[in-house]
């Protein structure tokens, strides 16, 4: 499969940077092994970008600017390149599961067709774009509106765990808005961004208006930072890289939008529909081996119907199939290196030290690959390191309370210092809308777990600033110039 794959995709050859709409050869000769978290198997290399070729990639962003392109062909181009990846999503599969160890499954039926579907939804705002007039109150005649600008060439930086769909969600809204962009997909899966900037020189997009360069955070992703010509960043990825990204940009007066970690609550109220909630909230952990920025990880559940709930979670994760990733029935796949899979483990062996019990999982699985078994750990409390720090991994952390009190059960699941998502399960409607209220995370979902393009998304406190998806993740990209014109 990898052999095939990387010939399918042109793999074969040089580690390329995709700049100006054609393939640039790296200015330097380092090279970043491309690794199947599968088999732990060197499947390819890409190139390790330097501050050269990050500026290469921004001066044919910035150059592509002073083109004149509408916003119907920008749309016509993001609505085109969805469709060329529905032609090709078979392919586009193959590469995600053999890159980042997505169990085919999920690739065939979440990540692709999640792509296509995050570019058709932002083509719809390439020309809904408007200004405003305003009447003004200034003695003689004169005229005031409000123009709505793209931002200038943008630099994005985008995490491992969706790697298809973290460049669709980031390139989508930048080319709505009008702005050029120079992306780094993280160094463990930039195989499937590089093939989509590939694709987008067949479906209108103008030369230089998507760029790929490859390479590690310290390096390619610093110079693209800290490169004068870069309007805003755009960065998805933990909280500690975040902080120097923001800190970086706040220099310069940079605009910066950053979605960072999450340890997000989940509460179950004693009237919840648990037959409802139980599979909701599995799969809301386990999906994807845990590697999902708003996972719901700490289960707060009443006394009252902790063991039923429990007892079906458990029940649902002694099902979940771990295997290779591209046999079709394999629902859990391996994390994305062993380093990870160590931390992980390191997490769940420091808690049983601690005294937590594991009730589903909690041993190391033996084999190649870098899995890690679906976990639920029990006799957890804030303060240990399971329950306050995000893991990134299969790991949920159940926290049993007593109290009705919504003050004191938002405050519990308030605690530490994220505010990403959070998810209340209530049938109850003033239970639901009391909660919402003292929640403090940028989303919060009642009785489900699935969000919607249109709705904003990012985070409070430590999960980041700005937002993401829908109206305001387009404006994002945007800046508004106030007129004053007198005549």
């Amino acid at each position: 499969m990898a052999r095939t794959a990387a010939a399918q995709w042109g793999l074969d050859g040089p580690p390329r940077h995709f700049i100006g709409g054609t393939w640039h050869t790296p200015h330097g000769a380092a090279t970043i092994a491309v690794e199947n978290p599968a088999t732990g198997a060197c499947i390819g290399e890409i190139a390790d970008g330097c501050a050269q070729d990050v500026d290469s990639a921004v001066t044919a962003a910035t150059l592509a600017m002073r083109q004149q392109w509408t916003p119907a062909q920008r749309q016509d181009a993001l609505l085109d390149l969805a469709r060329t990846i529905e032609a090709n999503a078979e392919a586009f599969a193959q590469i995600e599961t053999l890159d980042a160890g997505k169990p085919i499954a999920n690739s065939r039926r979440v990540d692709v067709p999640g792509a296509a579907s995050v570019l058709r939804y932002f083509a719809g705002w390439a020309t809904k774009l408007s200004g405003e007039t305003m009447e003004l109150s200034q003695p003689g005649r004169s005229a005031g509106f409000i123009r709505r600008e793209p931002v200038g060439a943008v630099g994005q930086i985008i995490p491992w765990n969706y790697p298809l769909m973290g460049a669709a969600f980031k390139i989508g809204p930048a080319i709505a808005a009008g702005c050029a962009v120079v992306l780094k997909p993280a160094e463990q899966t930039a195989l499937s961004a590089l093939k989509l900037a590939e694709l987008t020189a067949s479906c209108g997009f103008l030369p230089g208006f998507v760029n790929v360069v490859t390479g590690c955070g310290p390096t390619a992703g610093a110079a693209l930072v800290d490169h004068a010509d870069i309007a805003k960043i755009s960065f998805t990825g933990s909280t500690a890289t975040g902080i120097s990204i923001a800190v970086a940009c706040a220099r310069q007066m940079k605009r910066a939008t950053v979605e960072l970690g999450g340890k997000s609550p989940i509460i179950v109220m004693p009237d919840a529909d648990l037959d409802a909630a139980a599979p909701a909230i599995a799969m809301n952990i386990f999906f994807n081996s845990g590697q999902t920025c708003s996972a719901g990880s700490r289960l707060f559940v009443h006394a009252s119907v902790a063991a039923p709930l429990m007892e079906r979670i458990v029940a649902i994760g002694r099902t979940l199939r771990l295997g290779p990733p591209d046999d079709p029935a394999t629902q859990i796949g391996p994390v994305i290196s062993a380093r990870q899979r160590e931390r992980i483990e390191q997490f769940i062996l420091d808690a049983k030290a601690q005294g937590a019990r594991a009730v589903l999982g909690g041993d190391p699985v033996e084999g190649p690959g870098h899995y890690v078994s679906p976990t639920i750990l029990t006799d957890v409390s804030p303060g240990m390191a399971v329950v306050d720090e995000e893991i990134f991994g299969p790991v949920l952390c159940a926290l049993p309370f007593e109290s009705m009190d919504l003050d004191e059960i938002a405050a519990l699941a308030n605690g530490g210092c994220y505010g990403l998502a959070a998810y209340v399960w209530t049938r109850d409607l003033a239970t639901a809308h009391g909660l919402v209220a003292r929640l403090k995370a940028g989303t919060v979902r009642v009785n489900a777990v699935s969000g919607d393009l249109s709705m904003p998304a990012g985070g409070v406190k430590m999960s980041g600033f700005g937002r993401e998806n829908g109206r305001a993740g387009v404006e994002a990209y945007t800046e508004l110039k106030s007129v004053t014109m007198a005549y």
